[in-house]
């Protein structure tokens, strides 16, 4: 899936729609190998990982992407 910052446009198996998302449902929906398309730079998924809240009743979520020419760096944490 490619996900787009400019008019939020997403587009999956070659259907392009527009719609929003908020942070939340982009870190569910997100999947490693993603794409992330921003005017200024590209940046591919190449982790997402959960962690249990101190309280063990929640779940973070974090996305990490990078440049698909770049060494592997944290490079968006949420």
């Amino acid at each position: 899936m490619e996900y787009q910052n400019n008019g939020n446009t997403l587009q999956s198996d070659g259907t392009i729609s527009t719609t929003v998302i908020d942070w939340d449902e982009f870190r569910k929906h997100a999947k490693v190998g993603d794409t992330i398309r921003e005017p200024s730079k590209t940046l591919r998924i190449y982790e997402k990982a959960y962690e249990l809240t101190a309280s063990g009743q929640h779940f973070v979520v974090h996305i990490y992407a990078q440049c698909p020419l770049a060494p592997k760096t944290r490079a968006a944490d949420s």
